[in-house]
This record gives C-alpha cells, structure tokens and sequence, in this order.
C-alpha cells in the first residue's frame, strides 16, 4: 500500500499543487486541511507513514548488522522498530487534530 499512494501523495502535493501565488497557496491549503480532515483520507495517510516508517527503520537496522552490529540486535530492534512506533503514534496524535 505505501509504495503505491506514497509516489502519487509526494507527486501531488510537492509537484501538481505548489505555486508562487499566495492567496492561491492558501486556497489550496484549506482544500487539502479540509480533505485530510475527513476521516477516510485520515486513515489511508496514517497506514502509508506507518508502513513507510517501518519499512524505512528494518532497512536501516539490517544495513546496520550488515555492518558488523548483529551482537546489537535486540538493541537495535528495540531502537529502530521503537522509533517507528513512536512516529506511528505522533502522526495518528496530529492526524486526529486535524
């Protein structure tokens, strides 16, 4: 699911939507406040930033052992898979206020 929406969310939002005009940015702001705000849209965010953050932190911690850490693992884990919880939970947190 991430590597299919994560592409078309960065296309959309850093490419398609920007502009130098600023009455037309703040437009487009309150669009897309008023689209991640429905609950829905909300959801399908929160799964692609999760799954990235995973997918992100178990590429480091293997490029980590592959660097000689592998006595580290449990501390390893404990630090990149923690991390990604806790980004996991910050995003659900600001989400939610949206």
């Amino acid at each position: 699911m991430s590597a299919l929406f994560l592409p078309a969310i960065i296309l959309v939002t850093g490419f398609v939507m920007p502009t130098s005009d600023a009455a037309r940015a703040v437009e487009q702001y309150e669009q897309i406040s008023s689209v991640v705000g429905w609950w829905p849209v909300s959801i399908v965010l929160l799964g692609v930033i999760s799954l990235s953050m995973f997918h992100c932190v178990h590429r480091i911690r293997h490029v980590l052992m592959d660097f000689g850490l592998r006595n580290f693992d449990l501390l390893l884990k404990i630090i990149c898979y923690g991390g990604a919880f806790a980004g996991t939970v910050t995003t659900a947190l600001l989400l939610w206020k949206l």
